[in-house]
């Protein structure tokens, strides 16, 4: 689907349209993935995935410069979540030819002013902290998390309370809709420091890329099984992984789960709804501060095997214990 935004003037004196393209956009897919094809995969994959068929409960928006002749000059994507939507920002991109005529700035003028219309509640992105494209996302209202290049654009007040608030939830499949709530709990500081092993994934990490790790890895079967805590309205309260430790010997399989703190009392209901095959030997990883953790491995039938001092230093300069624990 294509919607016109506007008209503008660059720098240059030219005529730029900005359109924005949603996917399934089949037909604009040999505009864009060419325009986009620096990216590499697993990205390309994914656009032109969603290009050709959609994703489902996840919205993706090209928003691009056309000029008067039809040429493709700049390009800001975002993939969005829930209603009001949250989202993810990537993919900006001018060709060096069409640099300094003021085409970026022009898109996050169109972008920002669409996503407030259609009342977005957060913007995700991930850039090279302190670099010039940080500041230039700064100058638009979007603030970085310490010195990781990580930044977001919150419109909704009270947005974090909100998203984690308590209610009702459920352990389910995971589908493309959670990409963007994935990287809304990515966000969560605190809780348990020792996310995921398999991912590598210790305190804060942003889910942008990762989310592309799962997809491809469970379509690939290098990952067994993914699956979210949720609540109706689409936001995820945690995660849970089955996959193989390859740099162990045997590559026994290993469970991964983390569940943001307001939702502890749920984390049960993730580590049973991961499908291990009976028997099989399977590992579990928690730090010592890792509370609610432990018991709801217990429940899942994983026993405590050992215990090493000092093994993780969490963000906060805190050395905690890394417990061990397995089932079959």
């Amino acid at each position: 689907m294509q919607e016109h935004l506007c008209e503008v003037e660059l720098k240059s004196g030219e005529a730029m349209r900005i359109v924005r393209v949603s996917a399934p956009a089949p037909e604009w897919k040999d505009r864009i993935l060419p325009f986009l094809g620096h990216k590499g995969e697993p990205w390309l994959w994914q656009m032109d995935l969603a290009l050709d068929e959609g994703l489902g409960e996840c919205a993706q928006h090209y928003y691009l410069g056309v000029l008067e002749t039809g040429e493709v000059v700049g390009n800001i994507m975002t993939t969005e979540s829930m209603d009001p939507p949250i989202g993810i920002l990537g993919h900006v991109f001018t060709p060096p030819e069409h640099r300094r005529k003021g085409i970026c700035s022009r898109l996050m003028g169109a972008l920002t002013e669409d996503f407030r219309a259609r009342n977005g509640r957060a913007m995700f992105l991930h850039t090279g902290y302190d670099s010039p494209p940080y500041h230039i996302y700064a100058s638009w209202g979007f603030e970085g998390y310490r010195e990781t290049g990580a930044m977001a654009w919150v419109l909704e007040e009270e947005f974090w309370q909100k998203q984690f608030a308590r209610r009702p939830v459920t352990a389910r499949e995971t589908t493309w809709g959670d990409w963007a709530p994935l990287e809304a709990l990515s966000w969560v500081d605190t809780g348990w420091y020792l996310r995921s092993v398999w991912l590598g994934i210790y305190g804060f990490a942003g889910f942008e890329g990762t989310y592309l790790r799962v997809r491809r890895a469970l379509g690939e079967g290098r990952l067994m099984d993914f699956k979210v805590l949720a609540a109706d309205d689409g936001a995820v309260m945690g995660y849970a992984l089955l996959g193989r430790l390859r740099s162990f010997p045997g590559a026994p399989l290993v469970l991964d789960m983390f569940v943001h703190p307001n939702f502890v009392e749920h984390a049960g209901l993730l580590a049973e709804a991961i499908d291990i095959p009976l028997g099989e030997r399977t590992l579990a990883f928690a730090d010592s501060a890792s509370v609610g953790k432990l018991a709801a491995l217990a429940g899942a039938g994983f026993a405590e095997e050992a215990t090493l001092g000092d093994m993780l230093t969490d963000g906060r300069g805190h050395v905690l214990d890394l417990l061990i624990l397995s089932r079959g």
